[in-house]
């Protein structure tokens, strides 16, 4: 945790500016004592040498002239002992004037100048040119994918960032960015607040409680999402007055159980819009292996819609010469009732019962393993923090490295393995590892940081999802958009509603998976759900179609159909 306590800046720049006027009067009374007994030292040796009286004048002038090195000789010591005085006030005053002089200045004009003069880049207010903005209030690698949804949407956004230093940063990076105290509710004010959409906290629970508390004081209406770690913390956010409050580890911990679809061969529901259902299923060992999807006969037997294809990780849009192999996983658009027939006819078929093994007992792990609890999911989880394993049913201490210890577990039989380790390194090496003692398993692996998704697909894993992105999705869910369901790292079930551009258009006529590489899951009208549209249905007038795409391609979609 960063902070036990939220500091308030205001107090902090007061003390802070209370002690430098104490060191400056300090400094000037330390010279002023040098300057006052070098006076009185002088006045004496110099009247002792020369049996005359010295008046104060000159005596503050030698000392004066002394000290600063000047020197002019007009006024000089002859004796052993006025000399040897001499250079001790030499020698005073070039410690103060080439050593303490200077630090003073740098210290107390010079750095505060140039203080000054950066921070006059970064403002201290949101200059307000469109409203139904996003108040963000922490810097990190949700908030900086979260950034990028909204740029890529036209979503305007401000961060608030207390620390000078890192918003001349964040500033020099393109990030609208404004400094203030998150601890005061005039910041927000200054935020523009009051025509926000939204304002997120993303940092530790102590501090996302008082920016909730904060922003709600400012703005009674509102929305405030904010990110969550601790299980006790959430009632306190809600009491804050946080109107959603996200479980990143859990919500992790639930995706990538339910992303294990090698159990079975039925179809295991990921998400809905509705009445219409998203589901994944294995074929493994079914006798859809070796078709083409053409002769299936899905859609005109079952009325299921298959709107995805994934092969070994790498995910492609159907078409009716698609092959299927023993590794195919579909990606499944119906009804209850359509999903009920799938399964119906294909539950028969080879299951693996073994356990499922998870990789890492920590709170996205043990998210995972509760999950696959209320699946009915035999699981065991590895873990070498003795603590850990004590908190999980079935746990296995020792490191999943070690192959013994893989073996206690059962990587010879278990179906998938999901790896959730909290960094990144570990879990490509992981990966690897898993792949080559078990190629046919399902490895499914949890990604701290979204720009190493990549490397564990290429490691071998089956799926990938990272945790930024995911906290950065679902935040963004919260705009009023339409639902987006996420399937995988960069991959989206969405629904829009029918563009004028597209009322009473032929499916045949949209072109809409050749201008936008988005594939058609289902139209919908107020009396009816179309789940497998064919070429002749057309897109009705306030309607719904539900689509599939990664990010370029929803964006795609609305740039070249309109909102």
């Amino acid at each position: 945790m960063k902070r036990a306590v939220h500091s308030n800046n205001s107090e902090f720049r007061t003390s802070e500016n209370t002690r430098n006027a104490s060191r400056i009067t300090k400094f000037a009374l330390i010279l002023l004592c040098f300057v006052s007994i070098y006076m009185v030292a002088f006045k004496h040796l110099m009247e002792t040498e020369r049996g005359t009286s010295v008046n104060w004048v000159d005596c503050f002038y030698w000392t004066l002239t002394t000290m600063s090195t000047l020197g002019y000789g007009d006024i000089v010591f002859e004796g052993a002992n006025g000399r040897l005085f001499s250079m001790l006030v030499m020698f005073t005053g070039v410690i103060y004037l080439f050593i303490v002089l200077p630090f003073f200045f740098m210290e107390f004009f010079y750095k505060p100048f140039v203080k000054y003069q950066m921070g006059a880049r970064v403002p201290r207010s949101y200059e307000l040119e469109e409203d139904q903005h996003v108040i963000l209030t922490h810097y990190d690698s949700i908030s900086h994918a979260l950034m990028d949804k909204l740029k890529q949407f036209g979503y305007p956004f401000v961060l608030i960032e207390e620390n000078l230093e890192e918003a001349l940063r964040l500033h020099d990076m393109g990030i609208t960015v404004m400094v203030g105290d998150l601890d005061e509710a005039e910041t927000f004010q200054k935020a523009a607040i009051d025509k926000a959409k939204m304002v997120v906290a993303s940092a530790d629970d102590i501090t996302n409680v008082n920016v909730a508390f904060r922003a709600r004081e400012a703005a009674p209406e509102v929305i405030i999402a904010s990110i969550c770690t601790r299980t006790a913390s959430e009632d306190i956010l809600e009491l804050a007055g946080a109107d959603h409050v996200i479980r990143n580890a859990k919500q992790m911990g639930s995706f990538l159980a339910r992303r294990i679809s090698c159990t079975d061969t039925r179809a295991h529901v990921m998400g809905d819009f509705d009445e219409v259902l998203i589901a994944e299923a294995t074929i493994h060992s079914t006798p859809l292996v070796g078709s083409a999807l053409r002769d299936t006969n899905l859609r005109e037997e079952l009325g299921v819609n298959v709107v995805g294809i994934w092969e070994r990780g790498q995910f492609e849009l159907p078409t009716p010469d698609s092959m299927l192999s023993n590794h195919t996983v579909l990606l499944l658009a119906g009804t209850e009732s359509h999903l009920k027939a799938y399964d119906e006819k294909f539950r028969i078929y080879e299951t693996n019962n073994s356990p499922v093994i998870i990789i890492g007992a920590g709170r996205v792990g043990r998210a995972t393993a509760k999950t696959l609890e209320e699946m009915n999911v035999p699981y065991r989880v590895i873990e070498t923090d003795e603590a850990k394993v004590n908190k999980v049913k079935n746990g296995i201490q020792g490191d999943a490295a070690d192959r013994a210890v893989l073996d206690r577990a059962g990587i010879n039989k278990t179906p998938a393995i999901v790896i959730t380790s909290h960094s990144d390194e570990t879990n490509v090496y992981l990966t690897i590892y898993c792949r080559k003692l078990r190629p046919d398993a399902q490895i499914i692996s949890r990604a701290f940081l979204h720009r190493n998704v990549e490397p564990l697909h290429r490691a071998g894993a089956d799926f990938v999802i990272s945790q930024d992105h995911m906290g950065a999705n679902t935040i963004f869910n919260l705009l009023d958009r339409a639902e987006i369901l996420m399937v995988t790292e960069g991959l989206d079930v969405f629904r829009q509603k029918t563009p004028r551009s597209l009322v009473d258009v032929q499916v045949k006529d949209s072109h809409i998976r050749e201008k936008t590489n988005c594939g058609i899951v289902a139209i919908k009208t107020k009396d009816k759900v179309i789940i497998t549209p064919s070429p002749a249905d057309s897109f009705p007038k306030d309607g719904e179609i539900i689509l599939i795409g990664d990010e370029a391609s929803e964006k795609a979609f609305e740039e070249g159909f309109g909102k």
